[in-house]
């Protein structure tokens, strides 16, 4: 059932529910989308899966979300799926490659459809001043195509104002402020610690620093010679020297109950960090509490996504049989 949706649809989470309404979506019954969308407007931490979901199958029918909004240019739900759909075609228009192998086609199509989603967006937000939601849609744009350096900054803060823990924002928010997009290390790191300081255990978000880290030895390996890549690649040096802080973070979300739905995503942030370093034991753990579909990020860094999770559960189970 999986493969019915577009390759782009992050498939990592635990909601049957979800799911069925993500299939029933691409297949064109928008009314099972606008339906979950409203039940989960009071569970804003669900909300916000199922709009960034849901989002994505509904590029395929996007046409349809365009005439639905055209007889009820005000309906709240509709608007929210429009408006993600429209930030995820912008996405896809563009691509994954760096700015220098992008087609002036590809930024035309993230221009297109970026104009959309904050016009979408922007009313979605007007209607509901209260609404998280729309904001935390907006920060997808905010970092593919932000009007403004200090967009996401921004619109972050509105988020903020709302609900302060939102998984997907906060992800968006360290992005932003990582040296590839529009900040330094300096401000991702502080962003990620600060956010990760007083977190419960078992919080997703303690999954900020390996993520930090994560996008460092990305840099890292991008920025340098080929023998220099060569050898981080092989040593992976710099992760290698992050353990005690990320041990801590790991030990943390350990502790707590996986009752929150990013959980999966959070322990498979943490599983490629500690695949990417052979450590097979934490890798073990939490893969086992990471869900059984692989996540789009990071897996994806290294190649493609379900090829890299399936070869580091072909570790855990050699390293277990070598054990036993």
């Amino acid at each position: 059932m999986v493969s019915q949706l577009p390759s782009y649809v992050d498939v990592n989470f635990d909601d049957d529910e979800l799911m069925s309404t993500a299939l029933a979506l691409v297949s064109g019954e928008l009314g099972p989308a606008l339906r979950l969308i409203a039940a989960t407007r009071e569970q804003p931490h669900r909300h916000e899966l199922v709009l960034d979901v849901l989002g994505g199958a509904g590029t395929v029918v996007l046409p349809r979300l365009l005439d639905a909004h055209e007889e009820r240019p005000d309906d709240r739900e509709l608007l929210l799926l429009l408006g993600s759909a429209q930030s995820v075609a912008g996405w896809e228009s563009r691509g994954a490659a760096g700015a220098d192998r992008t087609t002036e086609e590809q930024w035309d199509g993230l221009r297109k459809f970026s104009h959309l989603a904050h016009e979408t967006l922007h009313r979605a937000a007007a209607l509901d001043p209260d609404d998280v939601a729309p904001w935390a849609l907006m920060m997808s744009m905010a970092v593919a195509l932000p009007t403004h350096r200090r967009e996401a900054a921004e619109v972050y803060e509105e988020v903020v104002k709302r609900v302060p823990d939102l998984f997907n924002a906060s992800f968006r928010r360290l992005h932003a402020a990582c040296a590839k997009w529009y900040g330094s290390h300096e401000e991702m790191f502080g962003f990620a610690r600060s956010t990760a300081d007083g977190l419960p255990d078992g919080h997703p978000l303690l999954a900020l620093i390996p993520t930090a880290h994560i996008e460092m030895h990305v840099y890292l390996t991008w920025k340098t010679s080929f023998a220099v890549r060569m050898w981080q690649t092989i040593s992976r040096s710099y992760l290698k020297k992050q353990r005690a802080e990320v041990d801590a973070a790991s030990d943390r979300l350990l502790a707590g109950a996986d009752d929150h739905p990013r959980s999966p995503w959070a322990h498979q942030i943490f599983a490629n960090y500690y695949y990417e370093l052979f450590v097979t034991d934490r890798l073990a753990q939490h893969l086992a509490r990471g869900g059984e579909r692989a996540s789009r990020w990071p897996w994806g860094y290294s190649g493609d996504a379900d090829a890299q999770f399936a070869r580091a559960h072909s570790h855990v189970a050699r390293f277990h049989r070598q054990d036993g």
